[in-house]
């Protein structure tokens, strides 16, 4: 696939050293190795490396905050986060994750962080690459307006059923600004994917309940789709949908990966077309790469309706990018006036009486 460009911070000589030392391989392609954040931010903008390396302590602003800001920058690339060793390591690492990194390890023994560095920027240049170039095959096919206007579809058949939301790269953060401002008594159930690895969505949804006034869960093989509890994919499996007798259930599976992930967006949303027809709001938010638009496609000529997140408050604005160039989105809309647009959808009575 060509060298792997790449754009490496570490926090101190040492290990820029080992940085230097790791991607040292006729295959990587290693731009610079800096150790402070405004330095690197101008030369990820200027060099469009496909993978940027950051250390945990480099100089700089609060690492959340570091994170984000080196993935907005790295618009053709990803972020691989490097955090310590010790307790605090997954919580380092989950925060990379939600401000917009891609994946993260931990540091090791020189040899070991070697050999894992090299395997990880691989597989994050690998995934990244693989993302464009499927966008680039898919979006002819698809033919996007450029005025992001709605496509011609069917009536919608009345109130949404169910409300399926998509989103990776931010989405932690994204999901934290939008689901606390949903009522206890929403009136529908919500179906997410979170393109995230196995635990971490444990995690994210325990924090997530700890805020919110619907309910918040990792989803479970067999559960019933209920107003007002939101359940969100657990990392490594698909979730689908099965109408059964006694209601719509959660279908969890290890099939292939599709769009390089799994859990993925497009399988829910295609299931959630089969259970529900057109009765179903779609909402696709902030992430890396068009997981969502063929499941979107087929969901908006049932009838469904469609929002999606702007480019402005997105921290990267592919996968709602793909469905808003698609023209297959009801309204692109900031982050903060999601919520009031959901519950404008699904609920106009609450909205009429200001509740």
């Amino acid at each position: 696939m060509g060298r792997i460009r790449v754009l490496a911070l570490g926090a101190t000589a040492v290990t820029r050293r080992e940085l230097r030392e790791a991607l040292a391989g006729e295959e990587f392609e290693l731009l610079a190795v800096v150790g402070a954040h405004p330095a690197a931010l101008l030369r990820v903008e200027a060099a469009r490396p496909d993978v940027v390396v950051v250390e945990q302590g480099i100089t700089g602003p609060p690492w959340s905050r570091t994170v984000q800001e080196l993935a907005a920058a790295a618009t053709a690339g990803a972020v691989l986060a490097v955090v310590g060793r010790g307790a605090d390591a997954p919580r380092s690492g989950a925060e990379a994750l939600s401000a917009g990194a891609v994946d993260w390890l931990t540091r090791e023994e020189p040899a070991e962080f070697a050999v894992s560095l090299a395997a990880r920027v691989r597989e994050c240049a690998r995934r990244t690459r693989a993302l464009a170039s499927t966008a680039v095959r898919r979006a002819p096919s698809l033919e996007p307006s450029s005025e992001c206007a709605p496509k011609i579809r069917a009536a919608r058949t009345g109130r949404p059923a169910c409300v399926a939301i998509g989103v990776s790269t931010g989405g932690p953060n994204a999901l934290a600004a939008l689901l606390p401002t949903l009522p206890e008594d929403f009136p529908l159930p919500i179906l997410i994917v979170q393109h995230m690895p196995p635990v971490f969505t444990h995690n994210l949804a325990s924090s997530l309940q700890s805020t919110c006034r619907v309910r918040v869960r990792e989803a479970v093989d067999g559960d019933v789709l209920e107003p007002g509890l939101a359940l969100l994919a657990p990392g490594d499996h698909h979730m689908a949908l099965a109408r059964r007798a006694d209601g719509v259930r959660v279908v969890l599976h290890q099939g292939p990966q599709e769009n390089f992930c799994r859990p993925a967006v497009d399988v829910m949303m295609r299931s959630v077309a089969e259970a529900f027809g057109g009765d179903v709001l779609a909402v696709i938010l902030t992430g890396m790469g068009q997981d969502g638009l063929l499941g979107v496609q087929q969901l908006r000529a049932l009838g469904a309706q469609v929002l999606v997140q702007d480019e402005s408050s997105s921290v990267v604005w592919g996968m709602p990018g793909a469905v808003a160039r698609a023209g297959l989105a009801d309204a692109v809309l900031p982050l903060p006036e999601i919520a009031p647009e959901i519950l404008r959808r699904v609920s106009p009575q609450r909205l009429a009486k200001g509740a």
